[in-house]
């Protein structure tokens, strides 16, 4: 029996690994040239270093130690994050791949039939999805003309993307985040001289890791997983982690501990303890758990320290675009101008991705409450216009976010693929008894 993995970036390799590690066939269905690296893991840029050690980014849980093993380095490295994408490929290398696009999956009887872009159809007993997170929204703040605009990079990730940009241009980083951290060390190491700026709401820069890893200390309740009823105030409330969180002895190792059991207290909270958490601390929440390497840290502060970077709380009034590059009113400031922004505001509305909506619009998903994602079961499979999860039809990745809060990283990942592959595995050992 057939699964079509439809996503060929890191999710998509993990899934088509899990499915042929439980005696299954995998097929991927991805337009790229190989599968593995996806948008992330592409870079040829030395200085984008994986955010997390290699000890924790084995593709096979049973072995976690197989990616430093291949990269040969040490379990606490953080190595080029184009290293891991070679080792995907590798390890994926045996996998079918169809370089198509796939524009429409639909149920034929008991089998799943997923439509390409170039006029055929694949069949399937089952389908993972696994597309990776949409693209960054086009900010609200911005003129349509800047769309088009000469010097508007609306996806920094893309191979190229930064190449129009002169050494001596004036580049304005919408986002904080590990995005602009890359948009940022990609130019920084062309030698850019013209200044960059990097604003967001808040201002926070992503924390970096010590160069020794912390060993995760309990942290209560919210460690071991209990989660108190609606209205408690117990560890697992947000004010309740938050004191438990301020009372560690060491911020990271009470955040690694939390890490396992993040989807469990997310699942425990109240839809609007979840909006109220959106709201007020998950860029907090973001800075501290997704840290970067300390090389790259080193290397921000000294662009910061000799003012090629520039970071600052603010927010995006206007953003217009001009004959000499952009006009950028940030908050009640006088216009700024810059000679090109960078769109580093992360992923966006789940709407973004053509299949996702397709998905929507034939009833075989729906839109989580808090419309990060699509919404799903405990088996990632997707909810279906009639209320019901869709058999047959599972998603791991970044669209689970709505109701798996902690689901972008590769060990999280990682455990999604191999969950649905178990789930699978008995599904097929039913259907032949």
């Amino acid at each position: 029996m057939e699964t079509l993995v439809i996503g060929g970036g890191p999710g998509g390799a993990l899934a088509a690994l899990a499915v042929t590690a439980h005696g299954g066939r995998a097929v991927v269905v991805d337009p790229a040239r190989e599968v593995g690296p996806g948008s992330a893991y592409s870079t040829d840029e030395r200085g984008h270093l994986l955010n997390s050690r290699a000890g924790t980014m084995s593709a096979d849980p049973r072995d976690p130690g197989d990616f430093a093993a291949w990269a040969r380095c040490r379990p606490d490295a953080f190595v080029p994050r184009q290293v891991f994408g070679d080792y995907l490929a590798d390890r994926v290398a045996g996998v079918p791949h169809f370089r198509r696009r796939a524009v429409r999956v639909r149920r034929v009887g008991s089998r799943w039939a997923v439509d390409l872009d170039d006029g055929t159809t694949r069949r399937a007993a089952a389908v993972v999805i696994a597309v990776g997170p949409p693209p960054p929204v086009f900010p609200s703040a911005a003129a349509v003309a800047v769309r088009r605009a000469p010097g508007y990079v609306p996806v920094p990730w893309s191979p190229g993307a930064l190449d129009g940009i002169a050494r001596t241009d004036r580049v304005l980083l919408l986002g904080t985040g590990l995005t602009a951290i890359d948009a940022a060390l990609t130019l920084l190491s062309r030698g850019h001289t013209g200044g960059i700026v990097a604003i967001s709401r808040h201002g926070l820069l992503p924390r970096a890791h010590t160069s020794a890893p912390p060993v995760p200390t309990p942290l209560g309740a919210a460690a071991s997983g209990a989660v108190p009823r609606a209205g408690q105030e117990g560890p697992a409330s947000l004010r309740g982690l938050l004191r438990a969180v301020r009372a560690s002895a060491d911020w990271r190792a009470a955040v690694d501990a939390l890490r396992p059991r993040v989807d469990q207290v997310w699942a425990g909270l109240t839809l609007e303890e979840q909006r109220r958490f959106l709201r007020h601390l998950s860029r907090y929440w973001e800075v501290h758990r997704h840290r970067c390497a300390p090389e790259v840290a080193a290397t921000i502060d000294v662009a910061r320290a000799t003012g090629e970077l520039e970071v600052r709380a603010a927010r995006v009034s206007l953003i217009h675009a001009s004959p000499r590059g952009f006009e950028v009113t940030l908050g009640d400031a006088a216009p700024a101008r810059f000679d090109a922004v960078v769109n580093c505001t992360g992923p966006g509305h789940p709407a973004g991705i053509p299949l996702v909506r397709t998905l929507v619009a034939d009833g075989l998903a729906t839109a989580d409450p808090l419309g990060l994602g699509i919404d799903v079961d405990a088996a990632g499979r997707p909810i279906g216009r009639h209320g019901r999860p869709v058999e047959g039809l599972h998603v791991i990745g970044s669209l689970r976010r709505g109701r798996w809060w902690e689901t972008t990283a590769i060990p999280e990942i990682r455990a999604q693929a191999y969950a649905v592959a178990d789930l699978l595995t008995t599904t097929r050992a039913h259907a032949a008894a």
